[in-house]
Formats: structure tokens, C-alpha cells, sequence
């Protein structure tokens, strides 16, 4: 791996804690306010994920041209980062507005939301799925590294599986797909830090 695309991949992992932490503030801060009274916090992490997942798209982007071996793992990545990009935007730009318009907006908020979720899910499953890649190349490795590989397959494949059923279910497994896909969202930014850091 050339120093331009371990940069890259350094990049990539940053990004990806980055996202797993603003998910953990808005789970513990926000899961029981409302839209309007959770705006200033809510919306600051949408902005910083938002931007975070734009640098992380660009940064994949950049490795898959560099890393043939890897190029489906950090294309997955780049997708991944796109469609979080969207469904943040969802939220930052029409959620708000949506609430502020009263109970007669409620179907087109209920839809939108629905829509915002649906990127969610589908982000997920490929990060869990780039974490299966990630995990396989260390795999091969010794120690600290080969149970990380274990870890990113194990929990990766899980997320993946769970994501892939919530789509159709609408927001019936919000919890159970999000807290799964932040699990390997961490993984795979530690197993992408890993892999960086070793061919370095």
C-alpha cells in the first residue's frame, strides 16, 4: 500500500469513529426528545456527520483507485458513506421544517423518515460487509490483528444480515440494525486502521 493510500485508509478510519461516537451522543442525549426541543445538539451531529461521511466517500474513493486488491471493500465504503450522506441530509434539511409544519405535514414526515432510514439500513450493510473484507485480510495475521479479523467478520456479518432484513420492515428494527451497524462501523474502522497502518 503506497503513503497516498494509507492516508487515505487512515482517513477512512477516522471518519468511520468519528460517525460511531456522534451515534452514541444522539442514542444517550436524544432518543427521548422531541425534534424541535433536541434541534441545536441533533443537528450539530448531523452536520458533523454529514461532513465526516463526505471526507470518508472521497478518501474510499481515492484508495479504490489505488488498492486493486481492496478496490470492492473501499468502493462498499464509498457507497456506504454516500448513502449516510443522504439520509443525514434527510434529516438536517427536512425534519425540522417537516415538525415546525404541523400535523397535517405528518404522512410526508412519517415518509420521509422512512426514506432517511432505508439509506440507514443500506449503509450499513455494506460497512458490515467492507468489515468482512477488512476482517479476512487480517485474518492471516497474528495476534492482536487475527482477533480483530475475527471480531470485524463475526460482528460485520451480523450487521450486514440484520440490515438486510430491517429494509423491508420499515422502522420496526431501527435498534436492533442500528446498534448492530455502529458495532461494525467501529470494527471496521479499527480493522481499516489496521490494514493501513500494517502495509504502511
Amino acid at each position: 500500500m503506497d503513503i497516498a493510500t494509507n492516508r487515505a485508509g487512515m482517513l477512512v478510519a477516522a471518519t468511520l469513529v468519528v460517525t460511531v461516537i456522534t451515534q452514541i451522543i444522539y442514542i444517550v442525549a436524544l432518543s427521548d426528545i422531541g425534534i424541535v426541543e433536541g434541534w441545536p445538539l441533533r443537528s450539530t451531529l448531523w452536520t458533523i456527520e454529514v461532513l465526516a461521511f463526505t471526507l470518508m466517500a472521497v478518501a474510499a474513493l481515492a484508495a479504490a483507485m489505488r488498492d486493486a486488491p481492496r478496490a470492492l471493500v473501499w468502493s462498499a465504503l464509498a457507497v456506504a458513506a454516500l448513502l449516510n450522506v443522504l439520509q443525514a441530509g434527510f434529516g438536517l434539511s427536512m425534519f425540522l421544517p417537516l415538525t415546525e409544519a404541523g400535523e397535517d405535514f405528518a404522512p410526508v414526515m412519517g415518509t420521509i423518515v422512512a426514506g432517511a432510514f432505508l439509506f440507514y439500513f443500506l449503509a450499513k450493510v455494506l460497512i458490515g460487509l467492507a468489515g468482512v473484507g477488512l476482517g479476512l485480510a487480517l485474518f492471516r495475521a497474528n495476534g492482536i490483528a487475527k482477533i480483530v479479523g475475527v471480531l470485524s467478520i463475526g460482528v460485520g456479518a451480523i450487521a450486514a444480515a440484520v440490515n438486510i432484513f430491517a429494509i423491508p420492515q420499515g422502522m420496526t428494527y431501527t435498534f436492533p440494525a442500528g446498534a448492530t451497524g455502529t458495532a461494525a462501523a467501529l470494527l471496521t474502522g479499527i480493522a481499516v486502521w489496521m490494514v493501513a497502518r500494517r502495509e504502511a
